[in-house]
Formats: C-alpha cells, sequence, structure tokens
C-alpha cells in the first residue's frame, strides 16, 4: 500500500487542534446513527424476457423515488439475468454474473426455483417483486446492521 495512503489516517499533534464540541456532536451522531442501523439493501432480478418484470421494475423505482413512507433509508440493486433468453427475446442488460448471484440465494434461502421478478432483502428474506405488500412488508421487518463508522480529519487543506 502507498505510504500517503496511511498518513492520511495517522493521528497527529494538529488533531488537538479540533474544536471539542464539534467531536462531541460527531460522537452524539455517530451513536444515534449506530442505534438506528445502517440501511436496507433491497436487490431485484429481473428479465426483459419475463411479462412481469416491468411492473415490477416500476415498483422498483417507485421505492427508489421515495413514493413510500418508509422509516428506514434503503440501498437498491437491479440486476437483469439471462435465463429468459432462450424464450425467443435477448435481453440487452442481461448477465450471466446476475444469474449466478440469484443461484446463490436460491441455495442459501432454501428455495426451488429461480424465477423473476424476485426481490430479495438484506440477503435474508424474499418476495415476488411486483407485490407491493409483500415488499414493503419484507422492508420494515429487515434486520438492521449498524453502519461503518470512521473519521477523516484534513490536515492539510491545500
Amino acid at each position: 500500500m502507498a505510504p500517503g495512503l496511511f498518513a492520511c489516517f495517522r493521528k497527529h499533534s494538529a488533531t488537538s487542534d479540533i474544536n471539542k464540541t464539534e467531536q462531541a456532536s460527531t460522537e452524539e451522531l455517530t451513536a444515534e446513527e449506530l442505534k438506528r442501523g445502517g440501511p436496507v439493501v433491497v436487490e431485484l432480478f429481473s428479465s426483459q424476457g419475463c411479462a412481469t418484470s416491468p411492473e415490477a421494475e416500476l415498483l422498483f423505482s417507485r421505492l427508489g423515488r421515495g413514493d413510500f413512507n418508509l422509516e428506514v433509508p434503503v440501498v437498491l440493486l437491479a440486476y437483469h439475468v439471462d435465463y429468459w433468453d432462450f424464450n425467443g427475446w435477448k435481453d440487452l442488460f442481461g448477465s450471466s454474473q446476475w444469474t449466478v448471484r440469484q443461484k446463490m440465494y436460491v441455495e442459501s434461502l432454501n428455495l426451488d426455483t429461480m424465477f423473476t421478478p424476485q426481490v430479495v432483502v438484506q440477503g435474508r428474506s424474499h418476495c415476488i417483486g411486483n407485490d407491493e405488500d409483500a415488499m414493503l412488508g419484507c422492508i420494515a421487518g429487515a434486520p438492521r446492521y449498524p453502519p461503518p463508522v470512521f473519521q477523516v480529519i484534513c490536515l492539510n487543506p491545500n
């Protein structure tokens, strides 16, 4: 690793110049964030070859737009799988990597089969991607984990 990278994280005497009230407020904010937990990761597996995927993608975009009054922040990830390509419609966004990712979820969640549209929440629960109530219920009931916490202090403003 570059020595300069570690220099950013070393403690210098300049850190004592930091205003103690600012440091205390940062610590309080961090403690509050830790109590609430981090965002919930919501993944959508869909395909252009699947007749019900467009409805799920619309619902997913509404989720990203903030149309639902969720009490948790969400991170949305959308993947187009390629196993529908045999049906005569080549999904231009489809990838075998996303198919493999969904297959790993199928195995870890002990499911019988892969399907689209599928939503996986926090890697622990899943639902049909166009079922609004099920998706919102999975998000509301998802476990939340503390976000990573770190503080960067700029010692050289140039």
